[in-house]
């Protein structure tokens, strides 16, 4: 689950294809903040408990997501973990990553127009283009921090610029 309106939907939506038959992935999209969805999530009629797994892709978005993170600890059950997965500041840090090393942004806007720079995507645009490089996941698990930074554990959030994706890209096998 995400509450990306369209980046993360872009991202997540091709990757059914990339998982292969072995994992059924489902992904919903949400237009509400973290802890909105946990609330949702929280609902007997969410069908949560027909997952083995789950996870949900937030954005840092300038709020800590201590609370959020620690919600979704409290969701999990042993027979089905409830992940987070926070991108600081943004989703973009991760695409950024499929083509480069990350730099230190400021903020999001910062992080969004130096992907736009580089995937050659009109600035604002909300969409992945044709030719993304989908064979670099290997890489930009280590392109989306800063060099020199370990990775952020399962669960956490990271400092700016980094992300949890790489959590969830190994729990798909695409690592």
């Amino acid at each position: 689950m995400t509450n990306g309106q369209r980046t993360e939907q872009a991202y997540l939506e091709p990757l059914k294809k990339k998982v292969g038959r072995s994992i059924a992935l489902t992904i919903r999209f949400s237009n509400r903040d973290p802890l909105s969805l946990i609330k949702e999530l929280r609902r007997p009629r969410s069908d949560l408990d027909s997952f083995d797994e789950a996870w949900i892709v937030v954005d840092h978005d300038g709020e800590n997501r201590s609370d959020f993170l620690r919600a979704c600890g409290k969701l999990s059950k042993k027979s089905r973990p409830v992940h987070g997965v926070v991108s600081v500041p943004c989703f973009e840090v991760w695409l950024a990553a499929h083509y480069c090393q990350v730099r230190n942004y400021q903020d999001q806007r910062d992080a969004r127009r130096h992907y736009a720079q580089i995937a050659h995507v009109r600035e604002g645009e909300k969409s992945l283009p044709k030719d993304f490089p989908w064979d670099a996941v290997a890489e930009a698990t280590q392109r989306c921090r800063l060099v020199g930074i370990p990775e952020p554990e399962l669960d956490t959030q990271g400092p700016c610029p980094s992300t949890t994706m790489p959590h969830l890209m190994r729990g798909l096998g695409l690592l």
